[in-house]
């Protein structure tokens, strides 16, 4: 059975590029002015972006890049940094040409130099092999006879496990495949003790909108149960849908990330970045808008986990 939370919907229109355009200036003033900043304490905070879809075509004030620029601009200027950032797929814009990622790498740079750890994941908008190309210092935590780029990453209070759901490009259906499945299982059940959560571009195909579904994970209904069997699996966090909203299935929580390019829903939708600060029982969801006066910006929501153990 599941429930979807739906955010309230915008009470007007909103002038995204313009308003983009000035929350990039005050984000990049702000930036220049603060000294560097340590790393969060607790190693809980995580910045979640995605959909930046980055062509090689767009100038430096076209609204992708200038959102972009503008979200990092924000995290570099926080008195205490995340200890990482994810960038949640479609990085490139249609078809994940070479030129997209060049254009793409300059954009995240100030935050690796800065000392951030950035984190990857692909979507239909990306191309497997140009990605490999394009950042051959990118590391896969899989070993898999068909290449993902996935990653683990053990914080204090979770473990979270970076997917690879790109299927075709670009065509919109996402897929994990056999092979990534039976990896992933083995690295939740290896940390039976540690809440866990999944990041991946693709929404899985219950919970949410069943409008979405079809250009969603086609393999749900293969590894959803066995995520189920799994209490320490508390979370899956998506994109794709350029949208942002909430939704419980089987006792997991599904949170749709809204992006930083574009809006699905143009009546409701904004762009922006998600901040998730992860504690022993849930985490806490901060969002953040380029529109300022948005209904969502600063919105905040608390995820609570399911037992640790079924009763």
């Amino acid at each position: 059975m599941s429930l979807t939370d739906r955010l309230p919907s915008t009470r007007r229109h909103f002038l995204q590029t313009a308003a983009a355009g000035l929350v990039t200036g005050v984000h990049l003033a702000a930036a220049e002015r603060s000294p560097p900043a340590p790393p969060d304490a607790t190693g809980d905070v995580v910045a979640i972006l995605n959909d930046t879809h980055i062509g090689e075509e767009h100038g430096p004030t076209h609204a992708h890049p200038a959102n972009l620029r503008a979200a990092v601009a924000w995290l570099l200027a926080l008195p205490r940094r995340p200890a990482l950032v994810i960038i949640n797929g479609d990085l490139a814009l249609k078809v994940g040409k070479p030129g997209d990622y060049r254009s793409f790498i300059p954009l995240i740079a100030p935050l690796r130099e800065a000392g951030l750890p950035v984190h990857l994941t692909l979507g239909n908008h990306d191309n497997r092999e140009e990605f490999i190309q394009a950042f051959p210092a990118e590391r896969s935590a899989s070993r898999l006879n068909a290449h993902r780029h996935n990653t683990v990453v053990d914080l204090a209070n979770v473990r979270l496990i970076l997917l690879d759901t790109l299927k075709d490009t670009p065509a919109a259906p996402g897929r994990l495949g056999a092979e990534q499945i039976a990896w992933l299982l083995q690295e939740v059940d290896a940390r039976p003790d540690r809440p866990v959560v999944l990041v991946a571009h693709h929404n899985p195909t219950v919970g949410g909108d069943p409008v979405h579904f079809p250009g969603g994970l086609e393999d749900t209904a293969i590894v959803w149960p066995e995520l189920v069997k799994r209490p320490q699996v508390k979370a899956f966090m998506h994109g794709h849908i350029h949208d942002w909203n909430l939704a419980l299935h089987s006792g997991i929580h599904i949170v749709n990330t809204l992006a930083t390019s574009t809006v699905g829903n143009k009546a409701v939708s904004t762009t922006g970045w998600t901040m998730a600060h992860f504690q022993p029982t849930g985490v806490e969801l901060n969002i953040h808008t380029h529109v300022v006066g948005h209904p969502w910006s600063a919105e905040r929501k608390w995820l609570f986990w399911r037992p640790a153990k079924r009763v």
